[in-house]
């Protein structure tokens, strides 16, 4: 009996040790966490997503807070106004689904804030499409709205129990000519407008935390 609850000892303390090297090994590869964190800000860009036919905005962010805080931000489509106000100039709920859904009214300032594009987003449930990866879709309600088409995607993926990569894209249709280049850079800022508010919302501070991978 002495051996056996010595051996069980023993078992158990070299698991002890094992586990967080794991743990530490899977926080240091994370190759969207280091990326991020190596620049020391969040970054943007443009690109056609694989079986899309538009160019959307991209914009990342790493957040040191757990991913329930980084949805809870992400989800509150009726503060959007409050954390982004130099592009949402109204955001609010006008209908709920039983399955979670939601149809967001917004009022959104493009190019400087000269113009002033609105309609209603549909925006599905959320979708758990791997084990701590989460993405929330919303898509213009066709004919609500005085814009062409609008597409937004946000991707919340658990680094570990504190960290959060969180990913915005987003594809607007002006319903009025302009420029490719104007349009990528529109769409390049708006993307990088809603990953740091909400960074700074759910993180509390604006900083980039020291990741530690």
């Amino acid at each position: 009996m002495r051996t056996f609850r010595l051996v069980s000892a023993v078992l158990a303390a070299l698991a002890s040790l094992v586990l967080p090297l794991r743990s530490a090994r899977a926080h240091a590869d994370d190759a969207d966490a280091a990326r991020i964190a190596g620049a020391g800000h969040s970054l943007e860009w443009n690109w056609t997503p694989p079986g899309e036919g538009n160019r959307f905005g991209h914009a990342e962010t790493l957040i040191h807070a757990p991913l329930e805080v980084v949805r809870q931000h992400v989800l509150d489509f009726r503060r959007y106004r409050d954390i982004l106000p130099d592009k949402f100039k109204t955001s609010r709920v006008v209908a709920h689904g039983p399955d979670g859904s939601a149809d967001v009214y917004l009022q959104i300032l493009v190019l400087g804030g000269m113009v002033t594009l609105w309609d209603v987003t549909h925006f599905s449930p959320l979708e758990t499409v791997s084990p701590g990866t989460e993405v929330v879709r919303g898509r213009m309600v066709p004919g609500k709205g005085n814009i062409d088409a609008l597409d937004v995607v946000w991707t919340m993926r658990a680094v570990d129990g504190g960290w959060t990569v969180l990913k915005f894209d987003v594809m607007l249709k002006p319903g009025v000519p302009a420029p490719q280049f104007v349009m990528d850079e529109e769409l390049r800022d708006s993307a990088r407008c809603a990953v740091d508010a909400m960074h700074d919302r759910a993180q509390g501070t604006a900083r980039m935390d020291p990741w530690p991978g």
